[in-house]
């Protein structure tokens, strides 16, 4: 993996920019710059690409990022930030294309589409991929402090281990935490049975004691510091906490529970209200692009669904299960669905555990 820049540094770089050009407040700049306004899931690009879309299309990138799908929801219905290309996730693409917040894709716009994987398109929540394109999928997985940590762990067991009280987060994610609970318990996890999800509340109210934070952001810095010694996680956020872990001699293992777990893909799409569509089509495009995806997903960490890009993928990350779970893992995973308004009883076994 080629050297790169701490995270943290990278981090204040991005957002300083995108302070930098949110102070302009429209469309374009004062000097007649166009800008497009970008809202992505936090460290989840290279800033590399950014620099190279801005120099082939002349105009000047806003970056700027959301920690939840409700946030972005929020964001894009009330017209906040007025962003020409997000990046929603599996599950919320079913809420954002029922209340009309998205808009159609012109594929004539996106040649470099062609280099998508066939197996991440045409997903239930985007039939035809009208409104979306695939950007990296991953699973949740558990980080784990090995000098911390002796025992071999295989998966989500050792986040329920009395002897790591005060030292385990859980995400801050109903959704993601309730279904790993259900994996972990062998019930299907996209139940909303009420003696499945009982079970589930059970053991989500025991664990309680032991958790020290529930948190989908500073898992990552609370492992490389050693405040935690467990996470629930994000692959590639968790892979991004063992890098900088590393650097600092410290070992953070990641854990794609062999049980199985929830596997999600996350998407590129445009809002309703975009202003600068065809300058947002461009940026997908590139995103697209062969070497662009290569690049970007060394960088994240996160498995690329671009296909042509895998082959040039260097070796030993493409032979990195934590990333690229063998097919045996993989079948055992399952994509989270779209429960409707049987999510309310998960919402509401969330609401006791949180209080």
């Amino acid at each position: 993996m080629r050297s790169r820049p701490s995270k943290l540094s990278r981090r204040t770089l991005l957002h300083a920019a995108a302070a930098t050009a949110l102070a302009s407040g429209c469309g374009r700049q004062s000097g007649g710059e166009p800008v497009l306004k970008v809202f992505n899931w936090s460290d989840y690009i290279d800033p590399a690409v950014i620099e190279e879309f801005e120099d082939a299309h002349p105009c000047r990138v806003v970056y700027d990022n959301f920690s939840s799908d409700s946030e972005l929801e929020a964001r894009l219905a009330t017209g906040g930030g007025a962003y020409d290309v997000v990046f929603p996730s599996d599950r919320a693409m079913h809420s954002l294309l029922a209340k009309g917040l998205l808009q159609p894709l012109d594929s004539k716009q996106i040649g470099n589409m062609a280099n998508l994987d066939r197996e991440f398109l045409d997903r239930s929540f985007d039939r035809g991929n009208r409104f979306s394109l695939p950007y990296f999928w991953g699973t949740v997985a558990v980080g784990v402090r090995e000098d911390q940590v002796a025992e071999n762990v295989t998966g989500f067991e050792v986040l329920f281990d009395p002897r790591y009280r005060g030292r385990i987060t859980m995400l801050d994610d109903l959704e993601n935490v309730v279904a790993s609970v259900l994996m972990y318990l062998g019930r299907p996890l996209n139940s909303v049975a009420a003696a499945d999800l009982q079970a589930a509340k059970q053991l989500l109210m025991q664990q309680k004691l032991l958790v020290q934070a529930y948190t989908s952001d500073a898992y990552r810095e609370r492992l490389i510091a050693g405040q935690a010694w467990v996470s629930l996680g994000w692959s590639g956020d968790l892979l991004q906490a063992a890098d900088i872990a590393a650097e600092q001699e410290v070992a953070i293992d990641v854990v794609v529970p062999r049980q199985g777990t929830l596997k999600w893909l996350d998407s590129m799409a445009i809002p309703r209200r975009a202003t600068n569509v065809a300058l947002a089509h461009r940026f997908i495009d590139h995103l697209l692009a062969v070497d662009v995806a290569v690049s970007n997903a060394i960088h994240v960490r996160y498995a690329t669904p671009n296909e042509a890009a895998r082959g040039k993928i260097p070796p030993a990350m493409a032979a990195d299960q934590r990333i690229y779970p063998p097919a045996e893992t993989l079948a055992r995973c399952q994509w989270l669905e779209d429960r409707g308004e049987e999510i309310a009883k998960i919402e509401a076994i969330w609401r006791e555990v949180r209080a």
